[in-house]
Order: C-alpha cells, then structure tokens, then sequence
C-alpha cells in the first residue's frame, strides 16, 4: 500500500506555511509495505529561524484530519540514534521549500 498522488500534494501543499524546511516519508509507507492499519510516518526538518512552539503538535493533529489517517511526526532532532540509519536509508523526500 502507498499513498496516493493527492495525499502527496495535500502533504506539500499543507507544508508551504509551516515552519518546515523539509518534510520526508519513512516507515512502512516510503517502503510500499503498508498496510490498513500502518500509521503515515513523516519526518520533518524544522526552520527554526521561525516560532515553532505548539505548531509541531498542532501539525500533526492537522495532518490526521487533511489525511483522514494516523499520522506519526518526527522532527530530525526528536528521531532516536537506535532509529536514525534505517530512518535515513528509508527516507523518501515529499516536500522541500
């Protein structure tokens, strides 16, 4: 399972206001393996020359309404050492601004 070409662009076009630099799939969903009950792993590299607060928890709320699906949001800075290598071998790039 993937998603579709109009999940893609809601993503990109969801990301142009935010302070996002940009914003990739892993997980399940960037290796095609997916399933119905897979959440949308998305991690972000965040502009922080721009107030982040509360946004990075507002985004990802936003981002599992426009989805109507789970969505989990990971900034570059949160993502776990243990994680980090197979994160960035499976990475797909969905957004740059």
């Amino acid at each position: 399972m993937k998603l579709e070409r109009s999940q893609l662009d809601q993503i990109k076009k969801y990301f142009k206001d935010k302070p996002v630099l940009k914003a990739y799939l892993f997980g399940s969903y960037s290796r095609e393996q997916a399933t119905s009950d897979s959440d949308i792993d998305i991690l972000v590299e965040l502009d922080y020359s721009q107030k982040i607060g509360l946004k990075f928890f507002q985004m990802q709320s936003e981002l599992e309404k426009i989805l109507n699906h789970k969505v989990d949001l990971i900034s570059n800075e949160a993502l776990s050492p243990l994680i980090k290598p197979q994160v960035i071998r499976d990475r797909k790039l969905v957004y740059e601004k």
